[in-house]
């Protein structure tokens, strides 16, 4: 199996509270740039990286983690 396959079957994860909106959307850049299956995110950040992402890559996240 290539790199890229098993990346595509992979969510980029960032769930920390304290995440900051550059570092959500260099997590949606990476998932852009290595084809990973979605990114998931806590959901305050849900509404922005759907928006920023535009479609691309899903949008997924965690509630009572």
């Amino acid at each position: 199996m290539e790199l890229s396959e098993i990346l595509a079957r992979c969510d980029h994860t960032l769930l920390s509270v304290t995440a900051t909106g550059e570092e959500i959307r260099n997590l949606c850049d990476e998932a852009i740039e290595y084809g990973c299956a979605s990114v998931c995110i806590p959901p305050c950040h849900v509404p922005g990286a759907k928006k920023y992402l535009a479609g691309r890559v899903p949008v997924c996240t965690v509630i009572g983690f």
